[in-house]
């Protein structure tokens, strides 16, 4: 038995339907993250977790227990806020055990669990300071602190460093992951930041307007969206999504994708038997900037590498890497190639693509397109499209 269930869980407020059949079961010690635009439903399905919103329909199970109608108090359950909620007339030694002292624990053994907890995130020698004198990411670690000294059964987390700036996000997300492989808890992370998602996460729930899109690993969600959304919002830059029409080529089925440079012809290798039956049709493939590169960076190897010449409209160098746009199927897309590339725009260059990561979507319902086999042995059979 799954530790957290979330079995088809709804909200409504009034009339407006905000989580309309929510399911997700993880297991002890995952790190899940719910992650999706602002207005997605992933704070109010945390708070109904929490137990600060009733939950309209659905069960709620925390370790085999029922716990929608149980009281927050009664739960387990810790809470680090996006707003950090520390008392700002109390020190930092005051706000951290601020909880225990209300649950009647011994002053010693209260002192004791302070302790740990500051040295775990080493705070100790904040201690004394009171909230107003701490930076940003020190507000942080302290309501952080607040909740690992209750040792709770579940963390959730609620957008903790969307107040903190770049340079210090990173640094505080790396420090939440290595808390959690240290501790081993079991963690629900509320994100609208799919890098944060992607780098913190062991399970990602995607979501959009109150309804699951997928759940899974990153890198499950990351290669094999399940459609055009997680396509599009997994990724910085997004996945390439070009229209393109599936046909024959000397018998062999590809994706012609039309461009002002002359038709690209590529190969369909992913998700053949499936796309088989859109011979003729048209369709949206999906690839990710790194899966086009220029051919003497391409993965031979693993891949299977097809090559076109396209014009560069535009380079983009980061210092790690050079993102190239080209036009394809209508569409800016961009490629991911190595930095000093000599490349210009306004030149014609060659283009590597590889086509084993190449995947195909249903232009009017959004959907992957997928083989029968694949779908059926990563998505749950009430998921499952079989008209």
């Amino acid at each position: 038995m799954s530790f957290l269930h979330i079995n088809n869980i709804h909200k409504r407020f009034g009339e407006t339907h905000v989580l309309k059949g929510i399911d997700i079961a993880i297991e002890k010690g995952d790190f899940l993250v719910l992650v999706g635009p602002s207005g997605c439903g992933k704070s109010t399905l945390l708070n109904m977790i929490a137990g600060l919103d009733d939950i309209s329909e659905g069960d709620l199970l925390l370790d085999g227990e029922r716990i929608n109608d149980l009281h927050p108090s009664r739960r387990d359950i810790a809470m680090v806020f996006q707003s950090y909620a520390l008392y700002p007339s109390m020190t930092v030694a005051g706000n951290i055990g601020f909880g225990l002292e209300m649950r009647k624990v011994p002053k010693a053994e209260r002192r004791e669990a302070v302790r740990r907890a500051a040295e775990l995130l080493q705070i100790e020698n904040l201690l004394d300071r009171k909230p107003g004198q701490l930076s940003g990411g020190q507000r942080q670690r302290v309501a952080m602190g607040r909740a690992l000294v209750r040792e709770p059964q579940l963390f959730l987390f609620d957008e903790p460093l969307s107040n903190l700036d770049a340079k210090l996000r990173v640094d505080m997300r790396t420090e939440i992951k290595q808390l959690h492989q240290r501790l081993g808890t079991t963690i629900v992370y509320v994100t609208h930041d799919q890098i944060e998602a992607m780098t913190l996460a062991s399970r990602i729930a995607v979501m959009r307007g109150g309804e699951l899109q997928q759940l899974g690993t990153p890198q499950a969600v990351y290669d094999d969206p399940n459609n055009l959304f997680v396509a599009g919002f997994m990724g910085s830059p997004s996945m390439n999504l070009v229209n393109a029409r599936i046909t024959r080529d000397a018998g062999v089925l590809v994706a012609r994708i039309e461009s002002p440079s002359g038709d690209v012809t590529l190969p369909i290798v992913r998700d053949r038997a499936a796309l088989e039956t859109w011979c003729d049709r048209d369709v949206i493939l999906g690839l990710r900037p790194e899966a086009i590169t220029d051919p003497s960076s391409a993965n031979r190897q693993d891949g299977e590498i097809h090559e076109a010449e396209l014009e560069v409209e535009l380079v983009e160098p980061t210092g790690a890497d050079l993102y190239v746009v080209t036009r394809l199927g209508g569409r800016g897309i961009n490629a991911r190639m190595r930095p000093g590339a000599p490349l210009e725009s306004g030149q014609r260059a060659r283009f590597a693509f590889d086509v084993s990561r190449m995947v195909a979507f249903d232009p009017e319902s959004e959907d992957r397109i997928r083989d029968v086999e694949k779908a059926s042995a990563e998505m749950p059979a009430a998921a499952l499209d079989v008209s």
